[in-house]
């Protein structure tokens, strides 16, 4: 498990990962996609649900329906997934869950922690789900 992310946007990102190694297939079906990322199905649907409302997925109904991209790979940022996923607490909040932290009125680790959250918010929003295949 990570340290950093849910359970929920580990198994979204290595779903996202998973679509995005084979660009010859359009759709995926999330049992395949558990399967190949060692997730419980029903989780990863439900995930999937968010990323949908993120408009990071589509998904089609039917026989030859799936999950598919609502944009291509290569433009989803690592930092939309996560967002969609946990929210921004984790790149917005304090790291010792001060309601009040802000630079205006800091808790004890504000100021080392700014610049680490800093990176880590460029990373996310610099790294994308293709470059992670």
């Amino acid at each position: 498990m990570s340290v950093i992310f849910s359970r929920a946007c580990e198994y979204a990102i290595r779903g996202l990962v998973e679509m995005a190694r084979d660009t010859e297939r359009h759709t995926w079906r999330v049992h395949e996609l558990a399967k190949m990322t060692n997730t419980p199905a029903p989780f990863l649907a439900k995930t999937f649900q968010a990323l949908i409302k993120a408009d990071i997925l589509n998904s089609q109904k039917g026989r030859k329906g799936g999950f598919f991209f609502a944009k291509e790979p290569d433009t989803i940022s690592l930092l939309e997934v996560v967002e969609a996923i946990d929210g921004n607490e984790i790149t917005r909040a304090c790291a010792l869950g001060f309601p009040s932290c802000t630079s205006e009125n800091p808790c004890a680790i504000h100021t080392n922690w700014e610049p680490v959250r800093n990176k880590l918010l460029d990373l996310l929003a610099n790294k994308t789900i293709l470059e992670l295949t």
